[in-house]
C-alpha cells in the first residue's frame, strides 16, 4: 500500500507538467486552430534560455522570467516567419511546419549548447518530505510545481474567458472574417495565441527540466503524453487539458513504477486510440459535429 501512495504522490507533479504543456497546445489550437508539435522544442529552448541565466546570475527566479520572456519572442518569431506565411494553406501545411520548427529548434540548441545533458537547479528542496518518521514520495519542489500549476492555470482562465482579449482570439479561430468585421485585429490575436502558449510552454520546461537531465532531444516525451492529455481532455477546453494531464501523470507513474519506464509512452498512445474511438472530441468539448 506504501508503494501505491508513493507512485501516487510522485505522479502529481510529473502530472501537473504534463498539464503545462497540454494547456500549452489548447492555447495555440483554439487561437489559430493548429496543432503545435513544436511545442516542446520551444519549451526545451527556452529551458536552456534560462539555464544560461542561472550559470550567469545564480538567481532561479531570474531565469524563470528570462525563460518566460524568451517564450514570448519566440512564440512570436515562429508565428510570423513560418505559420503567418503558410495560414492560407491546409492544416496539414501547418502540421508539418511545426514539425520543421522543431526540428530546428533541436538543431539550434544543439549548435548552441551542445548535445550533452546538463542539470537544472531547483529552487527548493528536492528531496523527500519526512511524514511520521517516513519518507514520502513528495518533495518541497513537487509542491511548487503543482501550485505554480494552480496559479498559471486560474490566470489564464480569467484571461480566457472573462477579458476582451480571450473571446478575441476565439472569435479569431472560429471566424476570422465575422472577427474582422466586429472590428478584431485578426493578426494580433493568432499573434496573442502564440505568444501566450510560449509563455506557459517556457513555465513548464522550466519546471520539467530539474527532474531531469536537460539537451535538445530530452522533452520529445512529453510531447506524446501532453498531447494524449489535450485530444483526451478536448482541445478547446483548459479544464480538459488540465485534468486528463494530471490524470496522464498519475497512471504513467504508476505504469512505470510497477512495470517498466518503456512502457508510459505505449499507454499513453492507447489512451489515444481509445479516445479517438469513443469519444474523438474529447471528455470536456461539448461541440457537437452535425451533419448537413
Amino acid at each position: 500500500m506504501d508503494t501505491f501512495v508513493n507512485f501516487f504522490l510522485g505522479g502529481f507533479a510529473n502530472g501537473a507538467v504534463i498539464a503545462l504543456m497540454a494547456l500549452a497546445l489548447v492555447l495555440v489550437w483554439r487561437s489559430s486552430r493548429v496543432v503545435n508539435f513544436a511545442q516542446v522544442g520551444q519549451a526545451m529552448f527556452t529551458s536552456f534560455v534560462g539555464l544560461t541565466v542561472v550559470d550567469l546570475t545564480g538567481s532561479w527566479i531570474l531565469g524563470l522570467v528570462i525563460a518566460i520572456a524568451a517564450g514570448a519572442v519566440l512564440g512570436l518569431i515562429i508565428h510570423f516567419l513560418v505559420m503567418r506565411p503558410v495560414r492560407r494553406a491546409d492544416s496539414s501545411g501547418a502540421i508539418i511546419a511545426t514539425f520543421g520548427v522543431l526540428i530546428a529548434l533541436q538543431a539550434l540548441a544543439a549548435m548552441i549548447w551542445g548535445g550533452d545533458p546538463r542539470a537544472y537547479p531547483t529552487p527548493v528542496s528536492y528531496s523527500g518530505i519526512t511524514v511520521f518518521g517516513r519518507v514520502i514520495a513528495i518533495t518541497p519542489y513537487d509542491i511548487f510545481v503543482i501550485v505554480a500549476m494552480v496559479i498559471l492555470v486560474l490566470i489564464l482562465t480569467i484571461v480566457l474567458t472573462r477579458t476582451k482579449l480571450g473571446l478575441s482570439m476565439r472569435a479569431s479561430a472560429f471566424n476570422p472574417e465575422v472577427a474582422r468585421l466586429s472590428g478584431v485585429r485578426v493578426s494580433r490575436m493568432l499573434a496573442a495565441g502564440w505568444i501566450i502558449a510560449g509563455m506557459v510552454g517556457a513555465v513548464a520546461g522550466v519546471l520539467v527540466a530539474p527532474t531531469a537531465t536537460l539537451s535538445p532531444n530530452s522533452f520529445d516525451i512529453f510531447l506524446v503524453f501532453a498531447f494524449t492529455a489535450a485530444v483526451i481532455g478536448g482541445l478547446d477546453s483548459l479544464v480538459g487539458a488540465v485534468t486528463f494531464g494530471i490524470g496522464t501523470g498519475l497512471l504513467l507513474s504508476l505504469v512505470t513504477g510497477y512495470s517498466d519506464a518503456s512502457n508510459a509512452a505505449l499507454v499513453a498512445l492507447i489512451l489515444l486510440a481509445l479516445n479517438l474511438w469513443f469519444k474523438p472530441e474529447g471528455a470536456f468539448n461539448h461541440h457537437k459535429a452535425r451533419s448537413v
